[in-house]
C-alpha cells in the first residue's frame, strides 16, 4: 500500500503534482537510490524534468515523505 504523508499531500498541492504521477514513479521508476536515514528515492523523467519521489518503507508500506520536479538527475 502507498501511504502519503500530510506533509507529502500538502506539497502535492502546493506543487501541482498529481498523485498518480507519484504512483507512476514508485511504481515504474528510471532511477533508484539511498538517501537519509533509511530513506529512498525514486526517480522519473516527465518531459523535461525528474519526478524525486522521498520514501521509506514501512513492514510492506510505503511512506511518501514528499516530492518535487528538479531537472537534474
Amino acid at each position: 500500500m502507498i501511504i502519503f504523508t500530510s506533509h507529502s499531500l500538502l506539497k502535492l498541492k502546493q506543487r501541482k503534482i498529481s498523485k498518480a504521477k507519484v504512483i507512476e514513479t514508485l511504481k515504474n521508476p528510471d532511477y533508484v537510490a539511498s538517501g537519509y536515514a533509511n530513506r529512498k528515492m525514486a526517480l522519473k523523467k516527465f518531459d523535461k524534468l525528474y519526478l524525486k519521489v522521498i520514501y521509506k518503507t514501512e513492514n510492506k508500506d510505503i511512506v511518501v515523505i514528499t516530492q518535487y520536479f528538479t531537472s537534474k538527475f
